[in-house]
């Protein structure tokens, strides 16, 4: 257990609704039992501890927007030192850490979106959210003010318990979803003189990867489907997701992998199974990712679900 350094919070930012005496973030074996608010799926923290949390995972998006001074935050493969007015969305079962030595402010967010996962809209940005997103104004200038905006508003309802907050909370979590799809658009719109015609082709085999990932599926295929030259279709398929075909491909893959491993199925199978041809290269390309070998995940994965109930570091 790490004992944390806390200030005072101020009253207008305490928790609205303290069920028990110790209302505090809990973490066992890297997986953390998130408390929310009311029975709820919603918790915002006001957070001006200057000590880190340990790597962990859960089901819900997470989001930390730094408020005052740095902090940083290592996703996977990635380290990531958020700066005043960084927003850091991270999405679910993901392994993360919080580095921290310092005293600052920010505001974080735990919002469970089991159900959006499996709609038609989220497939459209998932490419966005393989990996944490980071909006500032430098990373998205025609999307960062609103999206900001948003989450303050968010804190609005919640801190003061606002009848039917948790529904409002939702609300402008999809309209962040909105505006990330927006985003997504606009890096589209200076490529094309058909924007729409563009990126529903992109969307569609978007869709299509998410059926048959397993499949051998070369550039050269996922041009032809979609109708464009393979020189456009690269272009308009890394503006539009970030990622060339293959490195979407792969990271697709490796998602689906990181579900299978949470299973019994050997890793052997899983390998063939996520549409890799052969183990090596299904650990290599897992490890590069997550920076974990698929055994190491699966351990660290499968401890932390066998645990119910862990000890407060927060």
């Amino acid at each position: 257990m790490v004992e944390n350094n806390i200030r005072e919070v101020p009253e207008k930012y305490k928790q609205p609704d303290l069920t028990e005496p110790s209302f505090s973030r809990v973490v066992r074996n890297s997986k953390e039992q998130v408390k929310y608010t009311s029975s709820s799926h919603v918790r915002i923290w006001y957070n001006n501890q200057t000590d880190g949390y340990d790597i962990h995972s859960h089901e819900a998006f997470e989001v930390c927007i730094c408020i005052q001074n740095s902090y940083e935050i290592h996703v996977n493969n990635k380290e990531y030192v958020l700066k005043e007015g960084d927003i850091l969305i991270i999405p679910p079962h993901t392994l993360h850490e919080y580095i921290n030595d310092h005293y600052g402010i920010r505001f974080i967010y735990l919002i469970e979106m089991n159900q959006f996962f499996q709609s038609h809209d989220y497939k459209t940005i998932e490419p966005l959210l393989f990996d944490a997103f980071l909006a500032n104004e430098q990373t998205c200038p025609d999307i960062y003010d609103t999206i900001y905006k948003l989450f303050m508003d968010m804190n609005s309802v919640y801190f003061t318990n606002t009848n039917f907050w948790e529904t409002t909370v939702y609300t402008k979590m999809y309209q962040v979803f909105i505006e990330l799809a927006k985003h997504s658009e606009n890096a589209v719109k200076e490529e094309t003189n058909n924007l729409s015609q563009s990126i529903t082709r992109i969307n569609t085999l978007l869709r299509y990867v998410d059926i048959n990932y397993a499949e051998d599926i070369s550039t050269e295929q996922a041009a032809e489907y979609t109708g464009f030259s393979k020189y456009h279709f690269l272009r308009l398929f890394k503006l539009q997701t970030g990622y060339t075909f293959h490195d979407y491909l792969t990271l697709k893959r490796i998602r689906i992998a990181q579900d299978l491993l949470m299973t019994d199925t050997p890793i052997t199978d899983i390998a063939f199974q996520s549409g890799f041809n052969t183990l090596p290269s299904f650990c290599r390309a897992f490890k590069k990712y997550t920076k974990y070998s698929p055994s190491d995940y699966k351990k660290l994965r499968l401890t932390t679900l066998e645990n119910n109930e862990g000890e407060s570091i927060k």
